[in-house]
């Protein structure tokens, strides 16, 4: 009975490591089937899983302007506090980055490592002031891992924005 119990424990985790595997590589956006990307025409993203700790690099580009990011997020954490020098999803807001120049982020892993869901603090400043932005992103991929949908849920719109990327081949 022990064996078997221990056969199956394996086999969970190896279906949840193959889930993540899924989650995890390059991807490139596809325009046809998203959300506007203004002000950028490029987005590409790449994301690593190792352990508990989830890296997003993405790459926003258009013309000769381009911007890079990136995000370490240990799971095992309720939050991690990340640096931004920059906000650059302002879509002709007149919104920045606020002073303290950080944005808290609670990641979570769902549906087998299927799903990843960020939920993020950060302050932006607006001709009006400061102002408190929550913004909740899931990263989804598809049953066979070809296609990965993010839409984020912003406190200050009342629409989700939904980028869809195809897997970097």
């Amino acid at each position: 009975m022990r064996k078997f119990l221990f056969a199956c424990v394996l086999i969970a985790c190896a279906h949840a490591e193959d889930s993540r595997r899924l989650l995890a590589g390059s991807w490139q956006f596809d325009a046809a089937h998203s959300t506007e990307l203004s002000p950028w025409k490029n987005y590409d993203l790449a994301i690593t899983i190792n352990g508990s700790l989830v890296t997003l690099e993405r790459k926003l580009a258009w013309g000769r302007r381009d911007y890079a990011d990136s995000m370490a997020l240990d799971l095992s954490k309720p939050e991690t506090l990340v640096p931004i020098d920059w906000w650059p999803d302002n879509r002709h807001l007149g919104a920045y980055v606020g002073e303290n120049k950080t944005k808290r982020v609670h990641a979570t892993l769902l549906d087998d490592g299927r799903i990843l869901r960020l939920s993020s603090d950060l302050v932006l400043e607006t001709q009006q002031g400061p102002r408190a932005v929550n913004i909740l992103s899931d990263y989804k991929v598809s049953a066979n891992g070809a296609q990965l949908t993010l839409t984020e849920l912003r406190s200050t719109r009342n629409r989700p924005v939904v980028y869809v990327f195809t897997r970097a081949k």
